[in-house]
């Protein structure tokens, strides 16, 4: 039976909302970096966007990066739900950067021990407008992810908290700490996906501000992350340069 994969259900739902009526976001940012739970992806001029398309409480669509010198390529597919708190995603994430040390020149490569992309499974739920406090697990349930001598999948998780320190005229600080571990640890092994052991992986601060240019708002991002098990530090500064 021919495998249907998560960008066949991209375009089903692209196609159900032009349909049926939809509405359709978009937005990029330039980065001096790209952190992920804990990592330094990529650094350099960096740019990212997306486009979405949704339709009541589902949408789906790409999520794309890349940097000036081309040495960093992703280009990921996502669907997801999303309904009061509550927000379930699955990402299918193909990062084709050329020094990339797997398979990194078969996007639709679908076998789970010769594909290069991992889909990562994602939950968070904010409790409520009083208690903004945003909880999420996330774990790669495909791809990658393996252990060294079975194969098998290590199903990476990576959880955390996150709340808002600090908001008043447009300037908001959050704070998150993350806290990563494989569910299927290969013998002899402690690595994850986001870390070398299991523990916290993320601690982050994370500063927003809206700036006005002739009424036009840009917002501006000053991200610091630490990785206590990895004993790494990045701050990444962002601009978003259009957002609908």
């Amino acid at each position: 039976m021919r495998k249907v994969n998560l960008l066949s259900i991209i375009f089903f739902i692209l196609g159900a909302g032009t349909a049926l009526g939809q509405e359709l976001h978009s937005s990029l940012q330039i980065r001096n970096s790209h952190l992920w739970r804990g990592l330094e992806v990529a650094t350099g001029l960096v740019y990212t966007g997306d486009v979405k398309i949704s339709y009541k409480e589902f949408y789906g669509g790409f999520w794309s990066g890349g940097d000036a010198s081309g040495s960093y390529k992703e280009f990921n597919n996502f669907i997801g739900y999303k309904n009061q708190g509550l927000v379930l995603e699955l990402w299918d994430i193909y990062n084709f950067s050329p020094e990339a040390t797997y398979n990194n020149k078969e996007f639709f490569n679908y076998n789970s021990q010769e594909t290069g992309r991992f889909w990562d499974m994602r939950s968070n739920y904010t409790i409520s407008t009083a208690l903004p406090l945003t909880l999420s697990w996330n774990t790669v349930v495909f791809g990658r992810d393996k252990t060294t001598e079975s194969r098998e999948s290590k199903y990476s998780t990576f959880v955390s908290a996150e709340y808002p320190l600090y908001k008043k005229q447009g300037l908001e600080v959050r704070g998150r700490a993350g806290y990563s571990f494989a569910l299927n640890q290969g013998k002899g092994e402690t690595a994850n996906f986001f870390a070398n052991d299991a523990g916290f992986s993320e601690i982050s601060l994370i500063v927003s501000k809206d700036l006005e240019v002739q009424g036009y708002k840009i917002p501006l991002g000053i991200w610091g992350m630490w990785n206590p098990v990895n004993e790494n530090a990045f701050l990444q500064f962002s601009a978003q340069v259009y957002s609908f």
